[in-house]
């Protein structure tokens, strides 16, 4: 698989541990996040076995969506 970062640049740091966005060359994004850990009952029926849910700031998605990104 072939990924391209498209974090915005306001999101970007030294060392790791900061929220990303890579789109990959399959039609998908791969998110970096922190993991969410709550009860079942908060998401029924959503969340898959395979499945995680992460939480990222509103304003990374934005940046993704109003410019695709700023860097590769």
């Amino acid at each position: 698989m072939k990924i391209k970062n498209v974090t915005p640049m306001s999101f970007s740091c030294i060392g790791g541990g900061c929220p990303a966005i890579y789109e990959t060359d399959r039609g998908t994004y791969l998110i970096v996040g922190s993991k969410v850990d709550f009860p079942d009952n908060v998401l029924p029926g959503k969340v898959g076995r395979d499945e995680t849910v992460i939480e990222v700031p509103i304003d990374l998605i934005r940046g993704v969506t109003l410019n695709k990104g700023d860097k590769s």
